[in-house]
């Protein structure tokens, strides 16, 4: 809920009018499922593509876009920020009902361990302790109080339609090399994760803290899940995350059921959890990689499979991973498949899949598992 404030004198009974009749005529936002998400890569995009691609994300029915929010395109020299391209996409998203999942990374160059000459992201910063400010900037333009939203109260007499961020993301798979370069460190990232914590609570006392979405093999006994537990990391989170991939529907949950039973050993069996990612690819190698068809169908039966178990597994919420292919056949990594769409665009069967999926509705014709898919994802 929101108040467009008009231009009158303060303190009549003409503003508290002018403040009803704005609240009463204002368009309500289209209706979307937060627990349901895709991942999206819109930061920095040009408006008319940030806007088709937002209508297109809002048919699905999901209400969570995880988007990678770089810091180094937000603080371009040591305490500026530049919140231009954010404010653009958090707009274009509530316009539509939906809400974004910001999931920082990107170490300005300034602040990073990077080597002169390297490229990639998964730089951590050179002292945990860099990211503190930005994450406490962050909730404090667009928190619950965020100046973004340009309210006089919380959440009442706001300048923009109000729906804050509540949920922030800190860092991407940091328990495999590929995002973390320095070489992967639960205490290093241990440290990060609490500064984090605490500028992201320092902005915004109510803010959610997404642990880093971690790979399946965190699942396993000693991994890195536990590390971080025996570290002390629970005290820096308020949610669970995991990245759970498979090759099969029971490939899926088992890993889940996995990460849940380490949660309960470490008496945090009380926390929740968000699937930050998990899907099915078209291209490159993996057991979970298949036809356009068995991707359809695996995605469907996944996504009502993660609904139906969600007070079992204790799930917040599960984002699709990913909206549309990031190559066209040049390289061989299965993420660059694992798009509901092409890279030029064109949809894929899993697109209407998963629209039918968020919605509860039966899959499209021939989009099951046991007629779309062979035997090793039949599980």
């Amino acid at each position: 809920m929101y108040f467009h404030v008009m231009r009158v004198r303060t303190g009549t009974f003409a503003t508290l009018c002018c403040v009803l009749i704005a609240l009463a005529s204002a368009p309500a936002a289209s209706a979307a499922d937060p627990y349901h998400g895709v991942f999206a890569t819109d930061m920095s995009n040009p408006p008319a593509r940030l806007a088709a691609d937002m209508d297109a994300y809002a048919r699905t029915g999901a209400g969570t876009l995880r988007e990678h929010l770089f810091w180094d395109r937000i603080e371009r020299s040591p305490g500026v920020f530049d919140w231009a391209d954010t404010d653009a996409m958090v707009a274009a998203a509530q316009a539509r009902g939906m809400t974004i999942l910001p999931v920082l990374v990107g170490t300005p160059a300034f602040y990073s361990t990077r080597p002169a000459g390297s490229t990639g992201d998964g730089w951590p910063p050179r002292e945990p302790g860099m990211i503190t400010r930005f994450a406490q900037e962050l909730t404090k333009r667009y928190g619950t109080n965020g100046t973004y939203w340009g309210c006089l109260l919380p959440g009442l007499l706001c300048r923009r339609p109000y729906k804050p961020i509540l949920a922030y993301q800190v860092w991407n798979e940091p328990d495999i090399a590929a995002w973390w370069r320095t070489g992967v460190n639960a205490g290093q990232y241990n440290a990060l994760l609490a500064a984090a914590y605490n500028g992201l609570k320092a902005g915004d006392s109510k803010a959610e803290v997404v642990i880093a979405g971690l790979t399946i093999r965190v699942g396993d006994p000693g991994s890195y899940l536990e590390q971080l537990y025996n570290l002390g990391a629970a005290a820096y989170f308020d949610t669970m995350a995991l990245h759970a991939y498979g090759g099969s529907i029971g490939a899926v949950t088992g890993v889940i059921r996995r990460v849940r039973n380490i949660m309960i050993a470490k008496n945090d069996g009380a926390t929740p959890m968000r699937i930050t990612e998990y899907g099915f690819a078209t291209g490159g190698v993996r057991e979970w990689v298949g036809t356009p068809a068995c991707q359809a169908a695996l995605i469907y039966a996944t996504t009502r499979e993660l609904v139906l178990r969600k007070a079992e597994f204790g799930l917040k919420a599960i984002n699709q991973f990913q909206w549309r292919d990031a190559a066209t056949g040049t390289t061989q990594g299965w993420p660059n498949y694992a798009g509901m769409l092409y890279f030029d665009g064109t949809p894929k069967p899993s697109l209407a899949a998963y629209t039918e999926a968020v919605a509860g509705r039966p899959p499209p014709p021939g989009q099951t598992v046991p007629l779309a898919c062979p035997a090793l994802n039949q599980g």
